[in-house]
């Protein structure tokens, strides 16, 4: 019974730990970055592309074969990016 009970936590804990809240940050994009519609969109079906400058507010994160995708909130609208090292990252509260 106890190893049915620590395989039910582990099963629940990996993939509450792959897909983490950020909304604590807010991310200036540090050059022109794409922005995808979901996280397992390719380079050619770009959503919109963020300008230098532009702020987002990160949604969550989740890892997809060996990307971390961040859903983001923007002014341009909500979708999705790979590119974190785009972004200045700032704390908030």
């Amino acid at each position: 019974m106890r190893n049915i009970l620590t395989a039910i936590i582990v099963a629940i804990g990996i993939p509450m730990s792959a897909c983490s809240n950020k909304t604590h940050e807010v991310w200036v994009a540090t050059t022109a970055t794409p922005v995808y519609a979901s996280e397992s969109d390719t380079e050619a079906r770009i959503l919109f592309t963020l300008a230098t400058g532009d702020t987002c507010t990160p949604l969550r994160s989740i890892v997809m074969k060996a990307y971390l995708h961040t859903e983001i909130q923007c002014k341009s609208g909500r979708g999705w990016t790979i590119d974190k090292q785009n972004f200045d990252i700032k704390s908030v509260g």
